[in-house]
Protein backbone atom coordinates (compact mmCIF):
# COMPACT_ATOMS: atom_id res chain seq x y z
CA UNK A 1 0.00 0.00 0.00
CA UNK A 2 1.50 3.31 -1.11
CA UNK A 3 2.08 6.40 1.01
CA UNK A 4 -0.55 8.37 -0.94
CA UNK A 5 -3.17 5.68 -0.30
CA UNK A 6 -2.41 5.68 3.44
CA UNK A 7 -2.72 9.47 3.52
CA UNK A 8 -6.12 9.33 1.82
CA UNK A 9 -7.36 6.61 4.18
CA UNK A 10 -6.15 8.56 7.22
CA UNK A 11 -7.85 11.72 5.97
CA UNK A 12 -11.12 9.86 5.39
CA UNK A 13 -10.93 8.31 8.87
CA UNK A 14 -10.48 11.71 10.53
CA UNK A 15 -13.43 13.14 8.64
CA UNK A 16 -15.66 10.20 9.55
CA UNK A 17 -14.92 10.56 13.28
CA UNK A 18 -16.43 14.06 13.40
CA UNK A 19 -19.95 13.87 14.78
CA UNK A 20 -22.28 15.87 12.56
CA UNK A 21 -24.46 16.64 15.57
CA UNK A 22 -21.42 18.31 17.15
CA UNK A 23 -21.03 20.42 14.02
CA UNK A 24 -24.64 21.59 14.24
CA UNK A 25 -24.22 22.55 17.91
CA UNK A 26 -21.07 24.55 17.18
CA UNK A 27 -22.64 26.22 14.15
CA UNK A 28 -25.43 27.33 16.46
CA UNK A 29 -23.10 28.58 19.21
CA UNK A 30 -21.15 30.77 16.82
CA UNK A 31 -23.98 31.98 14.61
CA UNK A 32 -25.88 35.28 14.93
CA UNK A 33 -28.96 33.36 16.11
CA UNK A 34 -27.17 32.42 19.36
CA UNK A 35 -28.07 35.49 21.46
CA UNK A 36 -24.81 36.66 23.03
CA UNK A 37 -24.45 39.93 21.10
CA UNK A 38 -20.95 39.38 19.70
CA UNK A 39 -21.79 41.71 16.80
CA UNK A 40 -21.76 44.71 19.16
CA UNK A 41 -18.00 44.37 19.91
CA UNK A 42 -15.18 45.33 17.55
CA UNK A 43 -12.25 44.29 19.77
CA UNK A 44 -10.64 47.70 19.20
CA UNK A 45 -11.00 47.41 15.41
CA UNK A 46 -13.33 50.42 15.22
CA UNK A 47 -10.59 52.60 16.71
CA UNK A 48 -7.95 51.15 14.38
CA UNK A 49 -10.14 52.00 11.37
CA UNK A 50 -10.82 55.52 12.61
CA UNK A 51 -7.10 55.93 13.32
CA UNK A 52 -6.30 55.13 9.68
CA UNK A 53 -4.45 51.90 10.41
CA UNK A 54 -6.95 49.76 8.49
CA UNK A 55 -8.31 51.03 5.20
CA UNK A 56 -8.83 48.07 2.84
CA UNK A 57 -9.06 44.29 2.58
CA UNK A 58 -5.31 43.73 2.82
CA UNK A 59 -4.81 45.79 5.97
CA UNK A 60 -7.90 44.16 7.51
CA UNK A 61 -6.47 40.72 6.73
CA UNK A 62 -3.10 41.63 8.24
CA UNK A 63 -4.76 42.93 11.43
CA UNK A 64 -6.97 39.88 11.99
CA UNK A 65 -4.22 37.44 11.00
CA UNK A 66 -1.94 38.98 13.64
CA UNK A 67 -4.67 38.76 16.29
CA UNK A 68 -5.20 35.10 15.45
CA UNK A 69 -1.54 34.10 15.33
CA UNK A 70 0.01 36.35 17.97
CA UNK A 71 -2.80 37.78 20.09
CA UNK A 72 -6.29 37.15 21.38
CA UNK A 73 -7.11 34.37 18.92
CA UNK A 74 -4.12 32.25 19.89
CA UNK A 75 -4.56 32.83 23.62
CA UNK A 76 -8.30 32.13 23.47
CA UNK A 77 -7.62 28.88 21.62
CA UNK A 78 -5.24 27.74 24.36
CA UNK A 79 -7.76 28.81 27.00
CA UNK A 80 -10.54 26.79 25.36
CA UNK A 81 -8.31 23.73 25.24
CA UNK A 82 -7.22 24.21 28.86
CA UNK A 83 -10.80 24.72 30.05
CA UNK A 84 -11.77 21.57 28.16
CA UNK A 85 -9.13 19.73 30.19
CA UNK A 86 -10.55 21.16 33.42
CA UNK A 87 -7.46 23.04 34.60
CA UNK A 88 -8.06 24.87 37.92
CA UNK A 89 -7.93 28.66 38.44
CA UNK A 90 -7.95 29.14 34.70
CA UNK A 91 -10.66 31.79 34.63
CA UNK A 92 -8.70 34.24 36.78
CA UNK A 93 -5.74 33.99 34.41
CA UNK A 94 -7.94 34.50 31.36
CA UNK A 95 -9.54 37.62 32.84
CA UNK A 96 -6.13 38.97 33.87
CA UNK A 97 -4.98 38.80 30.24
CA UNK A 98 -7.51 41.47 29.22
CA UNK A 99 -5.38 44.36 27.98
CA UNK A 100 -7.99 47.04 28.65
CA UNK A 101 -11.23 47.75 30.47
CA UNK A 102 -13.24 47.16 27.31
CA UNK A 103 -11.48 43.86 26.58
CA UNK A 104 -12.41 42.76 30.10
CA UNK A 105 -15.97 43.93 29.57
CA UNK A 106 -16.13 42.12 26.23
CA UNK A 107 -15.01 38.72 27.50
CA UNK A 108 -17.07 38.85 30.71
CA UNK A 109 -20.28 40.02 29.05
CA UNK A 110 -19.98 37.50 26.22
CA UNK A 111 -19.15 34.82 28.79
CA UNK A 112 -22.18 35.71 30.91
CA UNK A 113 -24.52 35.67 27.90
CA UNK A 114 -23.06 32.40 26.60
CA UNK A 115 -23.44 30.66 29.97
CA UNK A 116 -27.00 31.91 30.38
CA UNK A 117 -28.11 30.59 27.00
CA UNK A 118 -26.11 27.36 27.28
CA UNK A 119 -27.52 26.54 30.71
CA UNK A 120 -31.07 27.20 29.56
CA UNK A 121 -30.71 25.28 26.29
CA UNK A 122 -28.66 22.30 27.46
CA UNK A 123 -29.71 22.03 31.11
CA UNK A 124 -26.16 23.02 32.04
CA UNK A 125 -24.70 24.43 35.23
CA UNK A 126 -21.89 26.71 34.05
CA UNK A 127 -21.17 29.26 36.81
CA UNK A 128 -21.37 33.02 36.45
CA UNK A 129 -18.29 35.17 35.95
CA UNK A 130 -16.57 33.08 33.28
CA UNK A 131 -14.49 34.62 30.53
CA UNK A 132 -15.93 33.79 27.12
CA UNK A 133 -13.29 31.28 25.92
CA UNK A 134 -13.31 29.52 29.31
CA UNK A 135 -17.10 29.21 29.11
CA UNK A 136 -16.85 27.77 25.59
CA UNK A 137 -14.22 25.23 26.64
CA UNK A 138 -16.23 24.09 29.66
CA UNK A 139 -19.43 23.84 27.62
CA UNK A 140 -17.67 21.82 24.92
CA UNK A 141 -16.34 19.45 27.55
CA UNK A 142 -19.80 19.11 29.13
CA UNK A 143 -21.30 17.95 25.84
CA UNK A 144 -18.26 15.91 24.82
CA UNK A 145 -17.67 17.86 21.61
CA UNK A 146 -14.52 17.62 19.52
CA UNK A 147 -12.18 20.16 21.12
CA UNK A 148 -10.23 21.01 17.97
CA UNK A 149 -13.44 21.53 16.03
CA UNK A 150 -14.69 23.73 18.88
CA UNK A 151 -11.54 25.87 18.73
CA UNK A 152 -11.60 26.13 14.95
CA UNK A 153 -15.28 27.14 14.99
CA UNK A 154 -14.61 29.74 17.69
CA UNK A 155 -11.71 31.26 15.75
CA UNK A 156 -13.69 31.40 12.52
CA UNK A 157 -16.52 33.20 14.34
CA UNK A 158 -13.98 35.59 15.90
CA UNK A 159 -12.53 36.40 12.47
CA UNK A 160 -15.96 36.63 10.82
CA UNK A 161 -17.20 39.12 13.40
CA UNK A 162 -14.19 41.38 12.84
CA UNK A 163 -14.59 41.12 9.07
CA UNK A 164 -18.22 42.16 9.50
CA UNK A 165 -17.00 45.23 11.40
CA UNK A 166 -14.65 45.99 8.53
CA UNK A 167 -17.35 45.60 5.90
CA UNK A 168 -19.58 48.12 7.63
CA UNK A 169 -17.00 50.55 9.02
CA UNK A 170 -14.10 50.88 6.53
CA UNK A 171 -16.23 50.15 4.47
CA UNK A 172 -15.36 47.31 2.10
CA UNK A 173 -17.75 45.24 0.01
CA UNK A 174 -19.30 41.92 0.95
CA UNK A 175 -17.14 40.09 -1.60
CA UNK A 176 -13.99 41.63 -0.16
CA UNK A 177 -15.11 40.35 3.22
CA UNK A 178 -15.53 36.85 1.85
CA UNK A 179 -12.13 36.98 0.17
CA UNK A 180 -10.57 38.09 3.46
CA UNK A 181 -12.15 35.19 5.36
CA UNK A 182 -11.00 32.64 2.78
CA UNK A 183 -7.45 33.97 3.08
CA UNK A 184 -7.69 33.50 6.85
CA UNK A 185 -8.72 29.83 6.69
CA UNK A 186 -5.13 28.49 6.72
CA UNK A 187 -4.28 30.81 9.63
CA UNK A 188 -7.29 29.58 11.60
CA UNK A 189 -6.42 25.94 10.91
CA UNK A 190 -2.79 26.45 11.94
CA UNK A 191 -3.70 28.19 15.20
CA UNK A 192 -6.31 25.55 16.06
CA UNK A 193 -3.86 22.72 15.39
CA UNK A 194 -1.04 24.34 17.37
CA UNK A 195 -3.30 25.02 20.36
CA UNK A 196 -3.99 21.32 20.89
CA UNK A 197 -0.36 20.72 21.83
CA UNK A 198 0.07 23.99 23.73
CA UNK A 199 0.00 24.63 27.47
CA UNK A 200 -0.57 27.69 29.62
CA UNK A 201 3.20 28.28 29.47
CA UNK A 202 2.67 29.17 25.80
CA UNK A 203 0.28 32.02 26.60
CA UNK A 204 1.53 35.38 25.38
CA UNK A 205 1.07 38.07 22.77
CA UNK A 206 2.81 40.51 20.47
CA UNK A 207 0.02 42.68 19.07
CA UNK A 208 0.76 45.91 20.90
CA UNK A 209 -1.03 48.14 18.39
CA UNK A 210 -4.23 46.12 18.83
CA UNK A 211 -3.97 46.46 22.61
CA UNK A 212 -3.37 50.21 22.32
CA UNK A 213 -6.35 50.61 20.00
CA UNK A 214 -8.52 48.72 22.52
CA UNK A 215 -7.40 51.15 25.24
CA UNK A 216 -7.88 54.18 23.02
CA UNK A 217 -11.38 53.04 22.07
CA UNK A 218 -12.54 53.71 25.63
CA UNK A 219 -12.65 57.42 24.81
CA UNK A 220 -13.80 57.32 21.19
CA UNK A 221 -16.78 59.47 20.20
CA UNK A 222 -18.98 58.83 18.39
CA UNK A 223 -18.88 55.05 18.50
CA UNK A 224 -20.82 52.17 16.98
CA UNK A 225 -19.32 49.27 18.92
CA UNK A 226 -18.90 48.62 22.64
CA UNK A 227 -15.22 47.72 22.34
Amino acid sequence: MGELTLTIIKSMTIKMTINHHDVMILQNWFSPVFPIGAFSYSHGLEMAIQDGRIMDQDSLYDWISSLLSHGTGRNDAIMIKSAYEGLPELNELCLALSASKERYQETTELGYAFCRVFNASHDGNLPEGLAYPVAVGMASRTLGLNVKLTIQSYLQAFASNLISVGIRTIPIGQQSGQDCLLRLYPVIEDVATASIGATLDDIGGAVFHADLMAMKHENITPRIYRS
